[in-house]
């Protein structure tokens, strides 16, 4: 694997700081690191590999004499920079949504479509989190026997809206067991002891980013444009790890017991399905840990070509942090 000198965008912010962790971790071949962050954020100093970096304020001149560039901020940030990273030479990672829909960009995830890296043309799209998870427990039964529909219902944690939601959310909990009422300004209610059935904003079409996430995103990653998919997200009171009832169809019947045989080999799935013993993945297992987690599968009662599964994954790990350096390494692995 060649070495790289690369910068993250959006380094003192979750999703950023998890891509450092993961970075250290996994003893990515760094020639060079860059951290980046908005002016508000630089001068910030960051711990990595037992030496101290100062964060820099984002600028084009940043980006000069960078291999990877690596997009962990918002939306408008990757727009706006991302175009000048490739400019001067990078290739661009993008967590942002920003270029999730662009024509010839390619949206990957490693474990189900590598071979889109040999595609890009400066920037590569990593896909929203809960639809990484969804659709890495989706890919064998996919390969297996044709999806034909799938419908989705998420519970995602709040650290998919951000770290102020997340005080937030922290902050409502102090002051509801004080008896004081509690302030809401990130998320659209109250989140603490609720359950909001609003992801994102919402769209002409009723649905949510995060809805529409799903519904776009999924048939891409398995390579079946003309799969039926459709979602409903909910922000549950939690902080981290996102948790999916996923229900599929597909063309081939596929039994309970062939379909647990294919998750159990599948990369990047670690099975939980023991109802007996009451085994099924849980979101404060998930936690910190580099899997999706798949169980309580079952046949459908009613349609004979019918499964339902329960996906739970850490969103700013592998629905982030984990994906992003994963497909770096894989770039670097190319000849």
């Amino acid at each position: 694997m060649k070495i790289a000198h690369v910068a993250l965008v959006g380094a003192t912010g979750m999703v950023g700081e998890e891509i450092l962790r993961v970075l250290e971790e996994r003893a990515f071949p760094l020639s060079q690191l860059t951290l980046l962050a908005s002016r508000r954020s630089a001068g910030t100093r960051v711990d990595f590999r037992s030496q101290r970096h100062v964060v820099r304020p984002l600028t084009r001149d940043a980006l000069d004499d960078v291999d990877l560039v690596l997009f962990a901020a918002d939306a408008e940030t990757s727009s706006t920079y991302a175009p000048l990273a490739v400019h001067a030479g990078a290739v661009v990672l993008d967590c942002s949504s920003a270029f999730r829909s662009a024509p010839h960009v390619p949206l990957c995830v490693p474990e189900i479509n590598p071979g889109v890296l040999q595609q890009h043309q400066g920037i590569i799209a990593m896909p929203h989190s809960v639809t990484i998870q969804v659709a890495l427990a989706l890919a064998p039964i996919h390969q297996a026997a044709t999806l034909t529909r799938v419908i989705i219902a998420t519970y995602q944690a709040i650290s998919g809206s951000g770290r102020r939601a997340v005080q937030e959310f922290d902050q409502q909990l102090r002051d509801l067991l004080n008896f004081r009422p509690p302030a809401v300004e990130v998320l659209p209610h109250q989140i603490a002891f609720n359950c909001v059935p609003q992801c994102g904003a919402f769209l002409d079409n009723a649905y949510t980013q995060d809805e529409m996430a799903l519904i776009v995103e999924t048939p891409t990653l398995l390579g079946a444009p003309d799969l039926a998919v459709t979602a409903t997200a909910a922000y549950v009171p939690l902080a981290h790890s996102h948790s999916a009832a996923v229900y599929c169809e597909t063309a081939q019947r596929l039994s309970v017991a062939e379909a647990r045989a294919l998750l159990e080999h599948a990369p990047g799935v670690a099975l939980e399905d023991d109802y007996a013993h009451q085994q099924y993945p849980q979101a404060i297992r998930a936690s910190t840990q580099d899997a999706v987690f798949v169980g309580r599968l079952r046949a459908d009662l009613a349609i004979p070509h019918g499964l339902h599964l329960w996906v739970v994954a850490d969103n700013l790990r592998k629905g982030a942090a984990l994906n992003v350096v994963q497909t770096a390494e894989l770039l670097l692995a190319l000849p």
